[in-house]
């Protein structure tokens, strides 16, 4: 009910980010250049599309893939940053997963027609061609360069690209594409895994600016979150490549990387286990538990929990701990949002608990996707949103490299 609340009636099929202002109780929202999260992110819509297709409702998929293409997309064929429901961009900066996503889901839906290949599909697939795999931004809509979640987008938009373009019979588009996403699968860890990291011997990044993960450059931290090693800063959205079935969930490298992130990123909270976006995020509440003003703490994300979820459900392990942590971490009114309290002490013990909502976007339809499709997930015993044709790809690849030895 809240995900459908959150699609809009006029231009149907634009689902925004939120129907709050994060800390709007200190945010004058009667401004025009305050958007909160009344705003469409393709990346997001993305979630509730494949939640909304997991569960049995294609048509509200498909209005939201109809949405990305026919309002959102742009003559370059990529997507913007962000964009009010008609489609004007408010952010001006691109995310590369964001240009990626629809062309999975296009694939998912079934939206292979000529019209759309042409139209859409084409377009938005050259784009990532010509201007990936580094991104202006990564997820977290912060830094630029190398990151493990972006370049698991792109490489599985690429693989659904080229099927869609195989079944229009544009040869050259088809093989043009499967190369490119074979050859950056296979130059991912050089590009994004650090062998001199203090964590481990080999683990993923949560990005490398310039592909150079073994050089310890400099990285300064969004919202004044301060000047790091980048080997030092890890996330957990290497998970991408096992959920768009480009690597295994029981891949080392993979599992290494888990390690790391317990180690760094990860707080069990009275609610259960939940993680940090990144370490040494500023994106949170300040320590006094004034709203976020352009600098902060970066608390935990719910969503983070349902992603590990259906990592569970990827190596066959229960998810259920994930899903219940996620449905109490939810607030007094059942609100799934983005971030809750990362610690025992608290400035106002009436608003901060450990475990329990803040004051940033609640309810998040990011993190209402992540809870329903974990929960799909469970029942189903494997992903809904996993292409198959993606991993499939790749286990042929395998099965072929392992043939040759």
């Amino acid at each position: 009910m809240v995900m459908k609340a959150h699609e809009d009636k006029t231009y149907r099929g634009a689902g925004a980010a939120s129907l709050t202002i994060p800390w709007g109780e200190e945010t004058d929202a009667d401004q025009p250049s305050v958007g909160g999260y009344h705003l469409v992110w393709a990346r997001d819509l993305y979630e509730v599309a494949t939640a909304f297709y997991a569960m049995g409702d294609k048509e509200a998929a498909d209005r939201a893939l109809s949405y990305l293409f026919n309002v959102q997309q742009k003559s370059d064929g990529s997507f913007p940053q962000n964009s009010w429901l008609d489609g004007r961009p408010f952010w001006g900066s691109l995310q590369m997963d964001e240009v990626s996503y629809p062309l999975i889901l296009a694939w998912q839906l079934g939206r292979t027609d000529s019209q759309t290949y042409e139209k859409h599909v084409k377009p938005a697939a050259n784009f990532i061609v010509k201007n990936g795999p580094a991104s202006p931004q990564e997820r977290w809509e912060e830094q630029s360069g190398y990151s493990p979640s972006t370049i698991a987008a792109e490489i599985a938009g690429l693989i659904c690209a080229s099927r869609i373009a195989q079944m229009n019979h544009d040869d050259d588009a088809h093989a043009q594409w499967l190369s490119i996403a074979d050859d950056w699968a296979s130059k991912l860890e050089t590009w994004t895994v650090t062998q001199n990291g203090k964590y481990s011997d080999r683990y993923f990044l949560r990005l490398s600016q310039h592909g150079q993960p073994n050089s310890g450059e400099i990285i300064n931290i969004a919202n004044k979150g301060g000047t790091w090693d980048e080997r030092e800063i890890v996330d957990a959205g290497f998970l991408e490549l096992v959920r768009l079935g480009i690597r295994p969930a029981g891949d080392p490298l993979v599992e290494k990387s888990l390690g790391v992130v317990d180690a760094v990123i990860k707080v069990d909270s009275p609610n259960g286990p939940v993680w940090y976006r990144y370490n040494h995020d500023g994106y949170g509440e300040q320590a006094d538990g004034h709203g976020y003003n352009e600098v902060g703490i970066g608390r935990l994300w719910v969503l983070l929990a349902g992603e590990r979820g259906e990592y569970a459900v990827a190596s066959g392990k229960d998810p259920t701990p994930y899903l219940d942590a996620m449905q109490k971490m939810a607030n007094n009114g059942h609100m799934l949002g983005e971030q809750v309290w990362d610690r025992k002490d608290s400035p106002d013990p009436n608003r901060f608990q450990f475990g329990e909502a803040t004051g940033s976007a609640t309810p998040l339809n990011w993190t209402c996707a992540q809870f329903v499709r974990l929960a799909v997930a469970a029942e189903d015993k494997k992903l809904p949103e996993t292409p198959a044709i993606v991993s499939e790809h790749f286990a042929q690849r395998k099965s072929q490299a392992g043939s040759l030895h």
